[in-house]
């Protein structure tokens, strides 16, 4: 029998448990919040248990399946309402970090390395334009305008857990920013075991730097060198660009003194300004104790289809072949899919209320219940994997992460009974068939608009 589930939903609700004992840290007003919590109907406990267990269904609805339909203990929505309002959001900051550091959220599959990828995505919710850091005014007078936030997620795109999360407003929204606060926070025992991933949108020299500081490896998508706001602009002379593939070495002393010397040398040493912002840089120059910096690191082109190709930049060393390289990008695609399974299976989209700090606290609250579920279905995938297959199958079947997401819901929701259930061997009966190579047909691209109270 395997009992990973139940450990799993043990240290969530432990805790959970430990934060309602200490609750005064977690309350707007510690002297007055949850004083007579044991008089009530919802403790703080059984508060922050119901917003991480919300669906897509109306609050009442949550709140009689929460407390499985029993009308002594089922609270009005209005008091649901003013417990909630009395939590800090961050309660939920806290709980998300310390229950997805409490288990391996990250695996070393890819030659005995990680892949984090970073990306960003809008979190739509109902429209308001008094909230204005939030409100996208629309362009033409006949349309309407939407509410979003934006969403910057560090994911390991292997695992699909999400290590650590940044939320912006819409006005404010900067990716990069984003990206250097979730490394800051990340703090590895071997740095150099993890390589960072990312597209277009973070190409930056500071990144680099960043990474340097840090020790991490990194794979960066960046425009091409004809491009004038291209970091490989720069090189574009020492990149033999008429080829369809290469992989080319960039080494230079990077400084911030322009001497007449330097200035001559462009082969062998860049002048970063000191009005740009590279706050990393002077870091290293700092380590150093010197105003050079030597950086090495490698730009690769890749053919992906006819006139297609893509540049990429890296300081993975040269036992990583350019076909390493590839497939290393390749993986960024799983935040992508993390994104989705959080949205869809895990129930981003679906909001139970309008307001800004409600809302953060039900995107916290989703993404606790979605590093639950990815756990148990990461553990239930390797279970999978280990039975024999029929050699005449036409496809190989692997989990489906988004039946194995909602079905951990309901574990998390169902209370403690005698009859035990084997949720592992439950979340292998439903499986799918992988048909990547037989795909014949372009992925369809749409906006996700908000799904609105009256129609759920």
């Amino acid at each position: 029998m395997n009992h990973y589930p139940s450990n799993v939903k043990e240290k969530l609700n432990s805790i959970i448990l430990s934060m309602a004992e200490h609750h005064w840290l977690f309350s707007k007003n510690p002297g007055h919040d949850f004083t007579r919590q044991h008089l009530g109907k919802l403790s703080f406990y059984d508060t922050m248990r119901l917003i991480i267990s919300m669906g897509k269904g109306r609050t009442n609805d949550e709140i009689m399946d929460y407390f499985d339909l029993d009308p002594d203990l089922i609270p009005s929505q209005s008091a649901f309402c003013q417990r909630r309002r009395q939590i800090s959001l961050s309660a939920f900051e806290y709980l998300f970090s310390e229950f997805s550091s409490s288990f391996p959220s990250t695996t070393d599959k890819f030659k005995d390395h990680c892949i984090l990828a970073c990306d960003g995505c809008h979190v739509v919710y109902a429209t308001n334009s008094d909230i204005i850091e939030d409100y996208n005014k629309p362009r033409l007078i006949d349309y309407k305008g939407y509410n979003h936030m934006h969403l910057n997620g560090f994911v390991d795109v292997i695992s699909k857990a999400f290590l650590d999360v940044v939320i912006q407003p819409r006005q404010q929204p900067d990716e990069r920013e984003a990206l250097h606060s979730m490394l800051d926070h990340f703090t590895p025992d071997d740095p150099q075991k993890y390589i960072i991933t990312a597209d277009r949108g973070y190409e930056s020299y500071d990144l680099l730097f960043h990474c340097e500081l840090k020790n991490l490896g990194y794979v960066f998508r960046v425009k091409s060198p004809s491009s004038p706001k291209s970091i490989l602009s720069y090189y574009a002379s020492e990149l033999p660009d008429d080829l369809e593939e290469f992989d080319v070495t960039i080494k230079r002393f990077f400084t911030d003194k322009a001497t007449n010397i330097m200035k001559s040398q462009s082969d062998v040493y860049r002048y970063i300004n000191p009005s740009k912002n590279t706050p990393h840089f002077y870091e290293l120059l700092r380590k150093n104790h010197s105003h050079l910096y030597f950086l090495q690191f490698r730009v690769v082109k890749i053919k992906t289809a006819e006139n297609t190709y893509e540049y990429l930049i890296t300081n993975l060393p040269f036992s990583f072949t350019l076909d390493d390289i590839q497939e290393c990008y390749h993986w960024r695609w799983g935040i992508e899919i993390s994104f989705r399974y959080l949205k869809h299976a895990a129930g981003l989209l679906y909001f139970h209320s309008k307001q800004p700090e409600f809302l953060k606290q039900e995107i916290y609250s989703c993404l606790i219940l979605y590093n639950f579920g990815i756990f148990i279905a990461n553990e239930a995938a390797e279970e999978n994997r280990k039975k024999k297959r029929d050699g005449s199958n036409k496809y190989l079947y692997e989990l489906d992460f988004s039946s194995a997401l909602k079905t951990a819901r309901k574990f998390f929701m169902r209370r403690d009974s005698s009859r035990h259930i084997d949720i592992i061997r439950l979340m292998m009966k439903y499986v799918h068939a992988v048909k990547d190579r037989f795909r014949q047909f372009q992925r369809p691209l749409r906006g996700i608009s908000a799904i609105h109270f009256g129609y759920r």
